[in-house]
């Protein structure tokens, strides 16, 4: 947990980690196009307003690639296809405090909860795989962002820095998102 205390200064984001694949494909199957970037951004400046373009910092970092959406959450509703050949970790939080993380490998969903009310993963095909790397977590009302970020870095390496969402990164622009009230919490 340390070094994430940051992270709860947001309100709507979704960042992803994702190992095995490199940027381009990553951002072709978050439905973008790789040369159709407009420049780097900040975090800030790829803010999706609801009826605009859904713009979204992606980079290699750490031995794995980044995708850091404000105010979006295209990589939630893709996990199982952008983990296809590649291993990811996703955590999703609205500006209603909705959390969801779910944990990918080659195309399946193995793991999935929400941190702000789960201790354990709840769901997926393999909901213990997690167990191991949450160990020591105090997932809950008081911690669930910065340990959402830590178990992210613990299961894929990629460490999510402020720095690195405040210097200008490649921003994708993604299709819109489907506002669908039924997709804004994850348990149905």
């Amino acid at each position: 947990m340390v070094g994430y205390a940051w992270v709860e200064g947001l309100e709507a984001y979704c960042f992803t980690a994702v190992v095995g694949l490199d940027p381009d494909e990553a951002i072709r199957r978050l439905g973008g196009n790789p040369a159709a970037a407009l420049g780097p951004r900040t975090f800030d400046e790829c803010f999706w307003p609801a009826d605009g373009p859904q713009w979204a910092q992606v980079g290699a970092i750490d031995g794995g690639v980044l995708v850091a959406e404000h105010n979006g959450w295209r990589a939630e509703e893709v996990a199982g296809a952008l983990s296809r050949g590649a291993r990811l970790a996703c955590f999703f939080r609205n500006v209603q405090a909705v959390m969801h993380f779910v944990y990918a490998v080659d195309g399946e969903v193995l793991a999935e909860f929400d941190p702000l009310l789960d201790s354990a993963a709840v769901s997926g095909a393999r909901p213990r795989v997690l167990d191991p790397a949450m160990q020591g977590l105090p997932f809950g009302l008081f911690a669930a962002e910065p340990c959402a970020l830590s178990l992210m870095e613990r299961v894929t390496g990629v460490r999510v820095s402020d720095a690195w969402l405040r210097r200008p990164q490649r921003a994708a622009l993604l299709p819109p998102l489907d506002i669908n009230p039924s997709i804004m919490t994850w348990r149905s």
